[in-house]
């Protein structure tokens, strides 16, 4: 199955299941809000149903909101609508090939799904291409490698249910990985979890 028929699948059942692993994304809401100020133009990539999409118009003058499926763009226009949030475009894309002119964006944006893709240095390479020479790149990723609890846990999840790591991320893999797409990182923390989430904010390499 392709990865978008997956997530179509999943749409509907979405924000149910991700209440399972939320508990930190208040914090992360105000930790992105706080890194976005001032950010002109925004590109959000994999906003599935919009857990974070408010948070980053709140900050963002104008906003281009991605997903890879249907179903779940279609959600997020929904939503987006009933915000009133007429500064936000919603647009069907794919992290591994984004739309866009060269330093197009101030900000991009990839939250809790670097780890369910397949390629993430690609998706990197990509945001690095999109974002300006003073932007930054965001990259709040479940580090399902952040214990032998989270890779157990992990491992369930991906043989019973249809949410697969491909990667289990700790704070310093997830750090290498954006490095290795020639990225700087300026700033990196923690929040807790079910899976703790690793919250990476970086920009081009000079």
């Amino acid at each position: 199955m392709s990865d978008d028929a997956a997530w179509d699948q999943l749409a509907g059942r979405y924000d149910t299941i991700v209440r399972l692993f939320d508990r930190s994304y208040p914090a992360v809401r105000e930790a992105l809000a706080r890194d976005l100020d001032g950010r002109r133009r925004v590109l959000e990539l994999a906003s599935g149903t919009g857990q974070f999409t408010a948070a980053l118009a709140s900050a963002a003058d104008s906003l281009v909101a991605t997903d890879i499926s249907w179903e779940m763009v279609q959600r997020l226009r929904g939503a987006v609508k009933a915000r009133g949030l007429d500064h936000v475009s919603v647009r069907r894309m794919s992290a591994y090939e984004i739309d866009a002119d060269d330093r197009s964006f101030d900000a991009v944006v990839c939250a809790n799904a670097l780890h369910v893709m397949k390629r993430p240095h690609d998706a990197l390479v990509e945001m690095r291409r999109v974002v300006s020479a003073n932007g930054i790149v965001a990259t709040p990723t479940f580090l399902h490698g952040a214990s032998a609890a989270t890779r157990l846990l992990s491992r369930a999840l991906s043989a019973f249910s249809p949410f697969v790591a491909h990667t289990r991320f700790d704070l310093p893999r997830l750090i290498s990985l954006l490095r290795n797409a020639d990225l700087e990182v300026i700033h990196s923390e923690t929040f807790p979890g079910l899976f703790p989430i690793g919250y990476v904010v970086a920009r081009r390499a000079s």
